[in-house]
Parts: structure tokens; sequence; C-alpha cells
């Protein structure tokens, strides 16, 4: 059986590890802390248009030197797989990548996302014209407006939105809408109108929903809660190296062997990519690019870029080849059992439309990339435990 570790917590790295299980591999999966999958507001982009993306020849998805049949064969194989497992554990959602709807965060602004919680699906608001819609505000807590909500669903969307307060008198003096986390959901006086609630709130309602968030985002961790189930929590502080493969990841106490490692540590915030006078990466010193050249080779012009838009930092990052190995450089691949996905890989926008998109079906593959290793132990390197 194949020994796979995965380093990263983070949809990614949970992806990877399902479908390397799913291919019959044995699985570790070491995390450090939760990343930016814990920030996310509740709506999933997984991608927009893949011809437009096969247009991009930096993007991840272009990389893989797949058609637009292949990919999408593969995002509904990934994406079905993480629902169910997302659902064994009490997390459920709705949609697929080929829908997308809008949806309103607290403010009531609309964003668009193609899969969403179980919780917040009821609230595209497309489903919402012609409805009366109450907004549950809670006059406890200073960080958020219901009236103002509702006011921006009316006047933005055209939804017959009002506002009811429902109070909570036990809320901590000061309260935030982080108070609510884990609160039965109140009932408001409203009758015969879907009943818009903050996020955070359980046991909605059959005809209430929750909005959208800001980080820190309720919807955030419970996914994050839901991904980190049997992860190993450590940080990793080297890998140990042959010539051509990785046959090791050392913590501080702890030394994990394996067949096959996948890299899903994700970018600043998972510790993935260090920023400095030159972007890099920490554990290997694998290639950081920018449009497909090396960052150390870019000098003064890419600080500049970064001065004129701050986001062009968000777009370094690992390139892989099309079996997701990633590379030196100079363009080679330094290990054959390595594999990148997830925030790590440059050539796209983590915010974008394809934000979610690029680190499911990455580490979905490379979780399958990865269990088709040949499972033979590899030869320790001289003094290594």
């Amino acid at each position: 059986m194949t020994r796979v570790l995965v380093l990263g917590g983070g949809i990614a790295g949970y992806c990877a590890a399902l479908a390397a299980r799913r291919d019959g591999a044995d699985v570790t999966v070491v995390a450090r802390a939760p990343g930016a999958t814990a920030l996310y507001a509740g709506g999933m982009e997984i991608v927009d248009d893949i011809a437009a993306v096969l247009r991009l020849p930096h993007h991840p998805l272009a990389r893989l030197g797949m058609d637009a049949v292949g990919l999408a064969t593969e995002l509904d194989a990934a994406i079905s797989t993480l629902q169910l497992a997302l659902g064994k554990e009490g997390l459920r959602f709705q949609g697929g990548w080929r829908s997308r709807g809008l949806y309103a965060d607290i403010h009531g602004l609309a964003h668009a996302a193609n899969v969403v919680p179980e919780s917040v699906a009821p609230g595209e608001l497309g489903a919402l014209s012609g409805k009366r819609v109450a907004v549950i505000g809670v006059p406890e807590v200073g960080d958020y407006d219901a009236a103002s909500t509702a006011q921006a669903l009316k006047e933005l969307h055209g939804v017959e939105a009002f506002a009811e307060d429902v109070s909570i008198p036990d809320l901590p003096e000061g309260a935030a809408l982080t108070d609510l986390y884990g609160r039965r959901a109140p009932s408001p006086r409203a009758r015969g109108a879907a009943i818009a609630y903050p996020p955070g709130f359980v046991n909605l309602p059959p005809d209430g929903f929750e909005l959208l968030a800001s980080p820190p985002s309720p919807h955030g961790w419970r996914l994050q809660q839901a991904i980190s189930l049997g992860a190993v929590a450590t940080e990793i502080k080297a890998l140990e190296t042959t010539r051509d493969r990785v046959i090791a990841a050392r913590a501080a106490s702890r030394t994990f062997r394996a067949d096959a490692f996948v890299l899903a540590t994700g970018r600043h915030i998972g510790g993935g990519l260090r920023a400095g006078r030159v972007t890099s990466e920490p554990l290997l010193g694998l290639g950081v690019f920018y449009e497909g050249v090396p960052v150390a080779s870019l000098g003064t012009r890419l600080h500049h870029l970064e001065y004129l838009d701050a986001g062009e930092e968000m777009r370094l990052g690992a390139m892989t080849d099309k079996r997701l190995h990633p590379l030196n450089e100079d363009g080679t691949v330094p290990y054959m059992n390595l594999y990148a996905a997830g925030a790590m890989l440059g050539g796209y926008e983590y915010g974008g439309d394809s934000g979610f998109g690029v680190p499911i079906l990455t580490g979905w593959l490379a979780g399958r990339f990865a269990a088709k290793q040949d499972g033979a132990p590899q030869a320790p390197r001289a003094g290594s435990p």
C-alpha cells in the first residue's frame, strides 16, 4: 500500500487525502494550523468558464494538459466526493461547478458562488425575488445592523426585506457577531416570510437561511473544523531528500516517512510561501514564479508592480508540470514523488472566480497521482533516523 503524506490542513490537503484514500493509499495529513480556508465567507467559487481558464497559459488548471471535457469530469468527481465526505461530518453543501448563484452577505452585498452550505442555499437572491424577507437583528450585537442590510437587499436586489430585532439578553457586554456562534436561532415574530439570519446560529427554522460572513467567519470555522478531523497537528521543519525523491518530513519531535508527498501548505497564512524581498518556498527552495518567470530574476520590476497593486503578490507561486510535480526555477522537476496543490500555486487570483476550484481540483489530482506511486520503501539518507 502506498504511503502518502499530505502537508497542509486546508481544502487542498483535504481533497488530496480524500482522493489518495479512495485510490487505496495509506494517508497521513499533517497540519500546522488553520489556513485561509477558515476565512472563507460561506460561498465557494469553483470556476466560471473552463474554456476561458484554458486560454490562460500560467493558470494551474491550464497547466494540467487536460481539455475542457477532462477538467469537467474531474471537477464532477472531486466536488461530489468532497460534498459526500463533508456531509458525513454533518456539514452539508449544495450546488456544483456547473451552476452559479448570487448570495448576500451581512451588509446586503451580493457575492457569486457555485457551492454553498445548505444553511445558505435558500438565500440565493434570484430565489428570493418576490418574497418578503425578515432580516434578523440582535440589539446586543454592535458590529451588525439588520436595518441597513434590509435596506441594501431592497435597494440593490429588489428583495422585499425588512428588519426585525430579536433580543438575546445573556450575550456579553459589547457582543459581536462571533458571540452568536453555536446559539440556537431565535424565532422572529414575522410570519409568511423567509428569514435571513446573521451567520453562526444553529437549528434554523425551515424558512430560515444564513447570510454570508466576513472574517472571522462562522462558515469558515465550520468548514475548517470538519476538514481538520484526523489531521496530525504539528509543523514540518524540513524535508529529507535523496537525489530525486523526498523520503521523510521532519517535525520538531517526529519524523514522517512516506512513498509520496503532497505539498498543500497554502500561501503566506499557511506558510507555503515566505514573503520577503524575494518570495520563496521555505521547505525545499522550489521555484516561485510570476507569469511563468522566476521571481528572483524580476528584481525591481516586480516590486514596482506590487507598489502599484498589492494584489500582484498574490499572483506569485509555485508552478507544476502536468502531473503536479513542482518545478525548480529552471523548469526541471527535482523530486518525482512530490506533488503541489492549492493556494501555493501561482498563476491565478485566490479571491477570483476559481478561488476554490484550484485547491479542490489540484488537491484531488495530486492525491490521485501520489497514490499511484509504487509503494516501494526508499532507502534513508545516511545519518537520518
